[in-house]
């Protein structure tokens, strides 16, 4: 997808950055929000989530109507997985930088955000198991199971790694 596209240049030119502040620490110009320790969590985000995420769901929402014969179950859930997403990133990008964490490694976000994900990855999944319940062949292919497995894990371990009791 472009969105992924657009991650992996912009993911690329945060760390591009952050590491030659290693190497050069004035660049950080005494700004806080762009201090190495601000920015390297916007990279991971954006490389991890922004570029893996868009490339996973885009790859899964290809795949799954290539082997079942059969369109999404629903586009205005594709396209709320996409924009939900890309609104995910966006507020990483805004808020990492503002020091706004739960300081937890890959799992710096806010607890809003946090629901946010929650919200557009069960509306992924769904998209995809219920597209699987529409096929027009007898068989599920081996790939789709693999993105379900990947569905649940990534559920299981967003919400795990993200529980926090105040």
């Amino acid at each position: 997808s472009v969105s992924a596209c657009i991650y992996l240049v912009l993911g690329t030119a945060v760390g591009i950055w952050i590491a030659s502040e290693l190497a050069w620490p004035f660049l950080n110009f005494d700004i806080p929000y762009i201090t190495f320790g601000r920015l390297r969590p916007v990279h991971t985000n954006i490389v991890v989530y922004g570029f893996g995420g868009s490339v996973l769901m885009a790859t899964a929402y290809y795949v799954i109507q290539r082997t079942c014969g059969a369109r999404l179950w629903s586009d205005a859930m594709a396209w709320f997985t996409f924009w939900g997403w890309n609104l995910v990133i966006l507020s990483a990008v805004i808020t990492l930088p503002l020091g706004y964490t739960q300081s937890k490694e890959y799992a710096e976000l806010e607890w809003p955000i946090d629901i946010l994900i929650a919200v557009v990855w069960l509306a992924y999944t769904f998209n995809f198991i219920m597209t699987i319940s529409i096929r027009k062949v007898s068989h599920i292919y081996v790939a789709n199971w693999f993105f379900i497995a990947m569905m649940v894990m990534i559920t299981y371990l967003h919400v795990v790694n993200s529980l926090a009791i105040p």
